[in-house]
């Protein structure tokens, strides 16, 4: 089901012709949204590099890493299903959580008390200044649906921009199998 404006908890899908590389064909978790702007994180756009790699010893598991877009791409944000036992992580919507404490994170991790399919690291985010998102809605580069946790934490990337578009249904649905150029049409 397709809405009309962003709230936290969201998920922004590009449309099948926004050019710009850093978006095309994502689905985007918008992790905060307010009157200062927006900050969200692209959960289709996998990196080809772990956690491992980027900060050693940081965990005792490997996490693949995603792009979560094109701000600070020097930093590492995560979000996982289990605020309820990780002290400072950030409720985005039911079931769906942002930061909190790493260390308590890679103690449960080694207790599997947290699974790793409950977790999602991003290097860098997306972020719109105030008003900014409204305007690029408007300009109808974003549709919004509601986001939940098999949805985000899926392992089907590949369809995942598809299928979230599918699920806007009306006249959308049919734009999930537009070619990337209009062209070829």
């Amino acid at each position: 089901m397709q809405l009309s404006s962003p709230t936290k908890g969201n998920l922004l899908i590009s449309e099948p012709f926004l050019f710009d590389p850093n978006f095309s064909r994502t689905v985007v978790l918008l992790s905060e949204h307010n009157e200062e702007g927006s900050v969200g994180f692209i959960i289709n756009r996998l990196l080809n590099m772990d956690t491992e790699e980027l900060v050693p010893g940081l965990l005792n598991h490997r996490f693949p890493v995603f792009y979560g877009g094109p701000v600070e791409p020097n930093t590492l944000h995560f979000i996982h299903t289990c605020g309820q036992v990780i002290p400072g992580a950030q409720e985005i919507t039911e079931g769906i959580y942002w930061g909190g404490d790493i260390d308590i994170l890679s103690d449960l991790l080694n207790q599997k008390i947290v699974m790793p399919e409950e977790c999602k690291f991003f290097v860098g985010y997306s972020g719109w200044t105030e008003g900014q998102l409204i305007e690029e809605i408007a300009a109808k580069a974003w549709w919004i649906s509601d986001a939940d946790a098999k949805t985000v934490f899926t392992d089907d990337l590949e369809d995942m921009w598809r299928r979230a578009v599918k699920n806007l249904g009306g006249d959308k649905s049919y734009l999930a199998d537009a070619p990337l150029d209009p062209r070829w049409n």
